[in-house]
């Protein structure tokens, strides 16, 4: 769903139910558009808090949630992940995946980012949904067939959201880490490439060992990291109790820190088993992004977390740290 997402979402008819239809177009936080807007939602913030005018003081950490806690198994805090650094197709704050979506992530109190990381054609990592340039940029073709210098020529398409983004191109992973460090926990999503090397390079070059947590639904590329990197911090992801039994019990000697909850399946069903294990449920809620769309209301994600998941990775990462009041 939305051009590659990851699904898992059984509140999605609820919500888009409980809500009803609205504006087909793409809205602003609560409030007026533009500036004004992002106030309405982030309570303190307008763009010039992550945009480029921000570049030369980005914002520091809010949440007041410590930073051991997005790494402890134990830590009982709910936590929200940015997608896409601060939302893909439905986010309103910054374009995706790009250092100023990181900073809005940052400045509205989110716990984590997910990242695209892609190789180049001369090997380097690139944070990019899309194997293609088309959609988010002004340029065009693969990445795979670009080098990085020619993928950072191409200006960001940010037509549609508030705020000065001409400071913006394609970043790279490393890029992305370094910003992150001390600020927000990343997650490499490793499913676009096979250079699992590149990865756990890029998290040694940029010292963010601390910062980083590996996350794929491959199992091999995991085992593949921790051979590189037995200390890095990694995320599994299931889709029923066996898968559950079997991916915890292959990584007993190495325990993620974080296990999604994907593939549709009921957290309600899974999320207890984790729990009892000693794990906490991640879970993407795009329907509920979907539906908070047309009312802009925090109370839209009381559902997902009464349904007993610990992380929710969402589009709208401003919302869901109003609901958990950040």
């Amino acid at each position: 769903m939305l051009s590659g997402m990851r699904t898992g979402l059984p509140l999605v008819a609820a919500g888009l139910l409980a809500l009803g239809c609205g504006s087909s177009s793409r809205e602003e936080p609560s409030g007026t558009g533009g500036a004004a807007g992002a106030a309405g939602a982030s309570g303190q913030l307008d763009p010039s808090s992550w945009d480029c005018t921000a570049l030369a003081s980005p914002p520091a950490r809010k949440t007041k949630v410590p930073p051991s806690c997005a790494t402890d198994r134990a830590c009982k805090e709910r936590l929200v992940c940015g997608h896409r650094s601060a939302g893909g197709e439905l986010g309103v704050l910054a374009p995706e995946n790009t250092l100023s979506a990181v900073r809005a992530a940052v400045a509205v109190g989110a716990d984590f980012i997910e990242t695209d990381p892609r190789p180049t054609k001369d090997g380097v990592l690139v944070n990019l949904h899309d194997p293609e340039l088309d959609r988010t940029t002004n340029g065009t073709g693969n990445a795979a067939d670009l080098t990085v210098a020619e993928i950072q020529a191409f200006a960001i398409d940010s037509t549609e959201h508030a705020g000065d983004y001409g400071c913006d191109r394609v970043p790279t992973l490393e890029e992305v880490l370094s910003l992150a460090k001390g600020r927000i926990h990343v997650l490499l999503d490793a499913n676009k490439t096979n250079r699992v090397d590149l990865l756990v390079k890029a998290v040694h070059d940029t010292d963010t060992l601390d910062w980083a947590i590996f996350d794929t639904d491959d199992t091999a590329k995991i085992q593949e990291a921790l051979a590189l990197e037995p200390k890095l911090h990694t995320m599994i992801r299931v889709s029923d109790a066996a898968e559950i039994d079997t991916e915890l019990a292959l990584f007993s000697g190495h325990p993620p820190v974080i296990v999604e909850i994907h593939d549709g399946a009921d957290p309600k069903a899974l999320a207890p088993k984790l729990h009892a294990a000693g794990h906490r449920a991640f879970m993407n809620v795009f329907g509920v992004d979907l539906a908070a769309k047309f009312s802009n209301d925090p109370a839209a994600y009381a559902p997902v977390f009464e349904n007993g998941v610990d992380i929710a990775q969402t589009d709208r990462p401003e919302l869901v740290a109003k609901f958990l009041g950040r």
